[in-house]
């Protein structure tokens, strides 16, 4: 449910917690997509992994153009997984072609730390956002 900023402060008689830009809802004209990845690290390379990702941050690679906010997630305590958080505002999201071509050099690059092979990828619509 959306209603105006001014209106939020007070909802069914009673008050909200919120502050003035905490909640936001996207324009009907764009949406903001998410593509998230859930990829297993290769056993024994978490150290290897994290020196790649140094490298890479360093050097400024793999930004997918188009993306609003980029995320690599340590999955768990030991590093034994790792989750990809993409998001796109729909105007701005390449073709299916780009974006896999982009993707795929991410995979090359850290194919020896991460099993691309056992990831599950999905594209989702946000909802909203906060």
């Amino acid at each position: 449910m959306f209603f105006p900023i001014k209106e939020a402060y007070f909802y069914a008689g009673s008050l909200l917690a919120i502050s003035r830009c905490a909640i936001r809802g996207y324009s009907s004209r764009s949406k903001v997509l998410t593509t998230e990845i859930q990829v297993p690290v290769r056993t024994g390379k978490q150290e290897a992994l994290l020196q790649k990702l140094a490298a890479i941050q360093g050097a400024n690679r793999h930004t997918f153009p188009g993306t609003i906010a980029r995320y690599l997630i340590k999955g768990d305590e030991v590093l034994t997984c790792v989750h990809i958080v993409l998001l796109w505002k729909d105007t701005d999201m390449p073709d299916e072609t780009t974006r896999q071509r982009d993707l795929k050099a991410l995979q090359d690059e850290l194919a020896d730390v991460l099993d691309w092979e056992a990831a599950h990828t999905t594209t989702n619509e946000t909802l909203l956002y906060t």
